[in-house]
């Protein structure tokens, strides 16, 4: 019995360091100098404030050029006109037509609420190498957001071999201040 309950606790703590490997959380170092510029606090500022847009439901995300620090593109909810425009999708839809002067592979995308799998599948074709959410999506459920139980890493990890590993996710960032969003919102 003994064996049997050190190997449940072996399993369980490999699962847990996975898990926890898996998404960088605030304060985590990302693995990528060329993040190493970004003021996650900054652009999460950003994303909350196309939030505001929609108390109720208060998904705002921008994209942001890693390079040149500039905001390419801002979104929120727009479910009044499409139900797929979530801020993330809308933020994408909002970046200039691409040109010489716009990668994709220099963008990164900040958003309130962790990226559905929706969204984040959206992130992954267009190779964006950086996502940073602040509320996470247990938490947008706790709320009473409907999510898919399905988290963003999942749905990097689950990409085809030419776009695994493509994005990195960064999680936690000023996520009180999102999850009061959020919180504030199950009210209205």
């Amino acid at each position: 019995m003994e064996e049997l309950i050190s190997r449940r606790v072996a399993l369980l703590g490999t699962a847990a360091g996975l898990i926890s490997s898996s998404i960088n959380f605030a304060g985590a170092a990302t693995s990528e100098s060329r993040f190493e510029n970004l003021d996650h606090e900054k652009f999460m500022r950003l994303a909350i404030k196309q939030a505001l847009k929609v108390p109720k439901c208060p998904f705002g995300a921008v994209v942001v050029n890693i390079k040149t620090l500039k905001v390419m593109g801002e979104g929120w909810v727009r479910a009044d006109k499409n139900p797929i425009w979530h801020g993330e999708m809308t933020a994408i839809y909002n970046c200039p037509d691409i040109s010489k002067e716009f990668s994709w592979s220099d963008m990164a995308l900040y958003t309130t609420g962790e990226s559905c799998p929706m969204c984040q599948a959206a992130i992954v074709w267009t190779k964006m190498p950086l996502a940073v959410f602040g509320s996470s999506i247990p938490f947008l459920q706790s709320c009473g957001f409907g999510q898919i139980d399905i988290r963003a890493q999942a749905v990097v990890d689950a990409a085809r071999d030419d776009y695994k590993g493509n994005c990195t996710i960064i999680g936690g960032i000023l996520e009180k201040e999102c999850n009061a969003l959020f919180e504030k919102a199950k009210s209205l």
